[in-house]
């Protein structure tokens, strides 16, 4: 077995890191600068994060030393921002329930990369490596945004999204709910 590409959950259960677990068909396609790519389109005083994906039914129970890394490429064209706190960056985020049954947002530790999109007309890979932490209770909900809009006069075109396990950056592969023919070995 190739090491490499397995790594242990907090259960002892083996997963493989490599598997996209990004299972969301594309929405809003289009063709820009000669790629297939999905097109989110913000305005001032709105907020855009259709591009959002509950994992929490395909990973289970989460420990907080869990990595997850949220990889795709995208031109991000921001003509104006608001004033009201804008935001364009990636947005991964959840709730907890305690003993009590009481929510807790409980986030994300930053491992590596930026959350932050970078403005300009050329192709970027965006890569950013986070884990919930789920020190307040168990893990209710693993909401994944790759991409957050709020209060921006903007354009994004995103592509290849990748979510996998651990804190590398593979190759862009399908998620085989999407692409039946994608198997990994």
């Amino acid at each position: 077995m190739n090491r490499d590409m397995f790594g242990t959950l907090p259960d002892g259960s083996l997963y493989t890191k490599r598997r996209n677990l990004w299972t969301q068909k594309p929405q809003n396609v289009v063709t820009y600068q000669g790629y297939e790519c999905e097109k989110v389109t913000c305005g001032l005083k709105q907020t855009k994060y259709y591009l959002r994906q509950e994992l929490f039914p395909l990973v289970g129970s989460v420990g907080r030393e869990t990595h997850f890394t949220v990889s795709f490429d995208y031109i991000y064209i921001e003509r104006q921002r608001g004033t009201t706190n804008p935001m364009s960056e990636t947005y991964p985020s959840g709730y907890t329930t305690n003993p009590l049954e009481s929510k807790y947002w409980f986030g994300h530790i930053p491992k590596s990369g930026n959350i932050m999109l970078i403005n300009g007309e050329i192709w970027r890979h965006h890569k950013y490596t986070f884990a919930f932490d789920v020190d307040k209770g168990k893990a209710v909900t693993l909401p994944i945004v790759p991409a957050y809009l709020r209060d921006v006069d903007a354009d994004l075109y995103i592509r290849n999204i990748m979510v996998t396990y651990g804190d590398e950056d593979y190759p862009y592969t399908p998620a085989p709910e999407i692409d039946p023919t994608v198997v990994i070995t």
